[in-house]
């Protein structure tokens, strides 16, 4: 008697189908960041308050290396380390990925939540900023 064997298609691994899915978990957060940031650029007073975030951060940064070269110490722990392990790029970096944190929830935030987070991290920075100021002068 002959019997016919059917072979199925092997079924991808563990590691390839997670890979798979995280692609496309990626691919829809993606798509759903750049409708959302195109939802804050449509809003002129959220999208200015994002570029006055911006500009706290790099204000304080700024404020916070004047103070360092004046023999000042850095009062932020997380900001402490970051200077110590990577110095001045490093302390840049570091406003740079709060400020990208800040207007990426304001963008998923949308309205007047957004502006909301964007005038308190904006008055947040200037604030540092000014204490880094106060403690130079």
């Amino acid at each position: 008697m002959i019997s016919t064997v059917t072979l199925r298609p092997r079924r991808p691994g563990l590691a390839v189908r997670l890979l798979q899915s995280c692609g496309a978990d990626v691919a829809a957060y993606a798509a759903g960041l750049t409708a959302d940031l195109r939802a804050l650029a449509a809003d002129a007073v959220a999208w200015y308050l994002a570029g006055l975030v911006l500009l706290s951060q790099l204000v304080d940064a700024t404020s916070t290396m004047v103070a360092l070269a004046n023999n000042l110490p850095e009062g932020n722990p997380l900001s402490a380390a970051v200077i110590s392990r990577w110095g001045q790029p490093g302390l840049f970096v570091e406003k740079l990925v709060i400020s990208t944190v800040v207007v990426g929830n304001m963008a998923r935030l949308r309205g007047r939540s957004a502006r909301v987070l964007g005038v308190c991290a904006a008055i947040a920075g200037f604030l540092a900023a000014a204490w880094n100021l106060h403690l130079i002068v």
